[in-house]
């Protein structure tokens, strides 16, 4: 079925044939979710219950160590979503028309099925060990386990890998929708860090479009040298964001948090505070999606590559997209004053978070 776009403009066309493709490439999210909720046999203990059962009662009786009832919370809001689960009265149920394929009896069970060829298809680096590493609690995430390094230092170890997600991270995002939905704040800056900024793209946009602003990249070392060679005149710096950012009366982190668990983030933003002159208008400005749904299922045409991101962080980083609620109580909580949040019609949504 092909994608059927409506409307004149040409930069809302832009968008949604970016979230179609976006939309097919988290497609694995689905059936490595699904392949879960069978092989933790969550259907057959909300069956058993004789109807919807708390979060901490479903915790309770899966077969699993240490769980992560933030993980599992998250797991199950994106099945919600997926028409697996409903949510009511704070508790979940078994939506009646997928049961009789997902309880591991019954005459129209497909869970032999969806084990057998989901099994088959799997390989060691998205599907081995899914189920049980994604919930629980461990130091490790899922691509730590399955690789033996953390995703990030897999990609100072490879450094044709670290190019090829620094050019990711650069095509991801629709600079032009930026530029036009937050013309106004950053004529009122001066001067802008881009915290991991990779190889220079966001930036190099940001200066040709507002030309006044003095604009830098601030990222590791292996990211800086490499990414010199893709816009030379951009002023860099080397560091760590965990230590110190570079003064300036602008921070911005485009697509960093969600990497990242809470309390990182709470290092991250406290580092970028520090950096950031108050007195002059001064802001940390965010780039990062901002979940619009809560348990109950809705759907504004992205949310579902906004969920299944979650499930992306959640294996590969360890870090998650958050709720409106979310971002709150980690700006607030890494001293901040106040946070404004615009919707410029994409994935993400630009937060401001003022010192």
């Amino acid at each position: 079925m092909g994608l059927l776009i409506r409307g004149d403009n040409a930069e809302e066309e832009i968008l949604q044939a970016e979230s179609h493709v976006l939309d097919i490439m988290y497609g694995f999210a689905e059936s490595l979710v699904l392949r879960s909720v069978v092989e933790l046999k969550i259907p057959d203990i909300i069956d058993s219950n004789g109807g919807p059962i708390s979060l901490s009662d479903l915790a309770s009786q899966l077969n699993l160590p240490l769980i992560d009832m933030g993980r599992l919370r998250r797991l199950m809001r994106y099945l919600v979503y997926m028409q697996i689960f409903y949510f009511v009265d704070s508790r979940y149920g078994l939506e009646p028309s997928v049961a009789p394929y997902l309880l591991s009896k019954g005459e129209r069970t497909m869970v032999p099925i969806i084990l057998g060829f989901l099994r088959e298809a799997e390989d060691d680096y998205t599907a081995k060990e899914f189920t049980q590493t994604q919930i629980q609690t461990r130091p490790k995430t899922h691509f730590e386990k399955a690789m033996g390094v953390t995703f990030w230092e897999f990609l100072v170890r490879d450094p044709e890998k670290s190019k090829i997600f620094n050019a990711t991270m650069a095509a991801r995002f629709q600079m032009s929708s930026l530029v036009r939905c937050c013309k106004g704040m950053f004529e009122s800056i001066t001067s802008l860090v881009d915290v991991g900024g990779g190889n220079g793209a966001t930036i190099d946009a940001i200066s040709k479009a507002f030309p006044h602003i003095e604009c830098t990249v601030f990222d590791l070392p292996h990211v800086i040298t490499t990414g010199a060679r893709d816009y030379p005149k951009l002023k860099r710096i080397l560091g760590d964001m965990f230590k110190s950012v570079p003064g300036a009366q602008a921070v911005l982190l485009k697509e960093i948090l969600h990497n990242w668990s809470d309390e990182d983030c709470t290092t991250i933003l406290r580092r970028c505070k520090e950096a950031v002159v108050s007195e002059e208008g001064g802001r940390v400005i965010i780039f990062d999606v901002v979940l619009v749904l809560s348990e109950e299922t809705t759907d504004d045409g992205l949310n579902k590559v906004r969920m299944a991101s979650d499930m992306d962080m959640m294996v590969t980083t360890g870090g998650k997209e958050r709720t409106e609620k979310e971002w709150k109580k980690l700006i607030y909580g890494a001293g901040y004053r106040e946070y404004k949040i615009t919707d410029i019609d994409a994935l993400w949504s630009v937060i401001e978070a003022f010192p």
